[in-house]
């Protein structure tokens, strides 16, 4: 199982060395620009979910151009 995790600068040290403590943990750090490809991902996915269970309403094709 995969798992990303969002750990404010003072407690990285402490998450890595608890990480590293664990053998059967692998841990690898992402460059800032897939971490930040990942967040954006996730948070499409979580748009996607709230819209087909009804809690948001899609946006227009016309919106979305817009945004690009």
């Amino acid at each position: 199982m995969d798992y990303l995790l969002e750990v404010p600068k003072e407690k990285q040290a402490f998450i890595e060395e608890l990480l590293r403590a664990f053998p059967f943990i692998k841990t690898r750090k992402l460059s800032a620009e897939k971490a930040e490809r990942m967040r954006d991902l996730i948070d499409a996915v979580v748009e996607i979910k709230e819209i087909e269970a009804g809690k948001q309403k899609p946006r227009s094709m016309k919106a979305l151009l817009r945004e690009l």
